[in-house]
């Protein structure tokens, strides 16, 4: 057998990637229509081929699928050019996968560019692990609340967009009240629970766009942003509240938490978004020194 004997359309149907085969035009809506697909595109999108073919591989993508990537491929499309990206893409029942996309220009006998093809190698396993631990680099591991290194670049975000707004935001300093007496009572594995709870218990009681982080040991700093002074004071006191009122359970026993809230507000003057930080921490050891379980601002 002759190397021209191979059937080379027999090994795309059969690939590993995901092989879709477009005409060159139209561009602009509804797009380049299908004309073929193979095995592994109807795998992994759930759509057969006769399902796809005639229309176009814009079905796959939805408000999750960058704009930015489109438009790189959309402009090398226009020059007839190859383009690589990462794109997020959707199957039929609307699970998102990703794909190292390749897409080539076919030429005609004539040289003219008639058809392109798209070369889509799965990556949904690297990208998830990717993300995972982008997660793990900004979250405590512990708590799942925001790290120290992710809240100093929240912080940061915010107070320019402070600067340019004038929209004012609060900080709520809280740090757990005997906290090496939990350990020394009950062992590391109580104190772990009371850090993990304490935490919980304020992301219920906090808006969407609030942040919690922990900054090291039992101390955490929680972002309001668009919150004047009284409007954190109220937010701060009902946590406060919260959890005083209701013992956390480990191994049996009941151990009942305070915490002490020192609260500060974003002002014109600070230099950068840590001058908050410290006067919130400042306000924290008035609470500590005032007995503990309040509030200062």
């Amino acid at each position: 057998m002759s190397d021209s004997d191979f059937d080379f359309s027999a090994i795309v149907q059969h690939a590993k990637d995901i092989v879709i085969v477009t005409k060159a035009h139209p561009l602009n809506d509804p797009g380049p229509e299908i004309v073929y697909v193979n095995e592994a595109f109807t795998e992994k999108t759930g759509y057969t081929a006769k399902e796809v073919i005639g229309k176009t591989p814009r079905i796959l993508q939805r408000d999750g699928t960058n704009r930015d990537d489109l438009k790189k491929i959309r402009q090398a499309l226009e020059k007839q050019e190859p383009v690589r990206v990462t794109l997020r893409n959707f199957s039929k029942k609307g699970n998102e996968y990703w794909v190292d996309l390749s897409i080539l220009p076919l030429p005609d006998k004539t040289g003219k560019i008639s058809h392109f093809a798209a070369i889509q190698r799965d990556i949904t396993d690297y990208k998830k692990l990717e993300q995972d631990l982008q997660i793990l680099c900004r979250t405590d591991p512990l708590t799942t609340a925001a790290n120290r290194r992710a809240f100093n670049e929240i912080i940061s975000q915010e107070f320019s967009r402070f600067k340019r707004s004038q929209k004012e935001y609060s900080l709520v300093m809280i740090d757990l009240d005997h906290f090496k007496s939990i350990n020394d009572q009950h062992g590391h594995g109580a104190g772990d629970r009371v850090l993990i709870e304490v935490t919980e218990r304020c992301k219920d009681n906090l808006r969407v766009h609030d942040i919690i982080a922990r900054l090291g040991g039992e101390e955490f700093c929680i972002l309001l942003p668009y919150t004047n002074l009284e409007q954190a004071h109220k937010v701060a006191e009902r946590l406060r509240q919260k959890i005083e009122v209701m013992p956390i359970i480990s191994d049996g026993n009941r151990i009942k938490v305070t915490v002490s809230v020192g609260i500060s507000l974003v002002s014109e003057g600070d230099s950068d978004g840590h001058d908050a930080i410290e006067r919130a921490d400042k306000k924290l050891l008035e609470a500590k020194s005032m007995g503990r379980n309040r509030v200062c601002a």
